[in-house]
């Protein structure tokens, strides 16, 4: 489940048994996060500073800057604080991620939130604006295919590391950018950091409006399952199922 094949076949719309593990994973997440906050004064950072890494220089990133550009200056600048931050917490993890993977998904991993298509999950519209960020940029169609399969990796709660690496960091670096999910994890400073290189522009209200929308249009989604509940009916759902 949740790759760019997985999408084009079903439009985002999960079965009985996707459901059951989404909501496996929205409770994976769930305590998770309640564990991460409530141990922050006694864990600490795991490192003592991050380096953020220069833009890629590749045809590739220089295309994805320019489709990036496209979305308006609030997606783009949650995608470049996604990629800082999910590059911070890869090294906290000691993990090696592509870099050139991680900035053009992490750019363009909420972009096909902007174009309303009923009965269609977003995150095929996204992976399909990578595939043609790759396909301009002349590179290989296995990468341009590994980055469309992160795209749509990125919206399933609970997604592990070892199924999607690149899909697991830019949910991690969007998440602790929306929600300060495993800020506890990074060094102090590196959350003003990347607000003061790249300010976040209402990003809340634009996203959560479009995420609403995503979910309205596509039932039976995961976005339908995350977005229309609030935060205290979700936790209790969550644990419930």
């Amino acid at each position: 489940m949740a790759g760019y094949d997985w999408v084009c076949e079903t439009n985002g719309v999960l079965t009985r048994a996707e459901r059951s593990i989404v909501r496996a994973g929205m409770r994976k997440f769930i305590m998770a996060t309640i564990g991460g906050f409530l141990t922050w004064p006694m864990n600490g950072p795991r490192l003592a500073e991050t380096v953020f890494p220069a833009v890629p220089d590749t045809p590739v990133a220089t295309v994805a800057v320019e489709a990036a550009k496209k979305q308006g200056t609030t997606l783009l600048f949650h995608g470049y604080r996604t990629w800082l931050l999910g590059t911070a917490l890869s090294q906290v993890d000691q993990a090696e991620v592509d870099a050139e993977l991680l900035f053009v998904t992490s750019l363009l991993h909420d972009s096909g939130m902007l174009v309303s298509v009923p009965g269609e999950d977003f995150t095929r519209r996204s992976a399909e604006n990578v595939l043609e960020v790759f396909d301009r940029a002349g590179a290989p169609r296995r990468r341009a295919l590994e980055a469309a399969d992160a795209v749509v990796a990125h919206a399933t709660p609970g997604l592990d590391r070892s199924a999607d690496p690149i899909g697991y960091y830019v949910q991690c670096g969007a998440m602790a950018d929306l929600a300060g999910i495993r800020r506890w994890h990074l060094p102090p400073g590196v959350m003003s950091q990347a607000h003061a290189r790249y300010p976040s522009h209402d990003i809340h209200r634009t996203l959560s409006a479009l995420a609403r929308r995503n979910a309205e249009e596509v039932p039976g989604s995961r976005m339908s399952l995350l977005v229309p509940k609030p935060l205290g009916k979700v936790i209790r759902l969550a644990l419930n199922f």
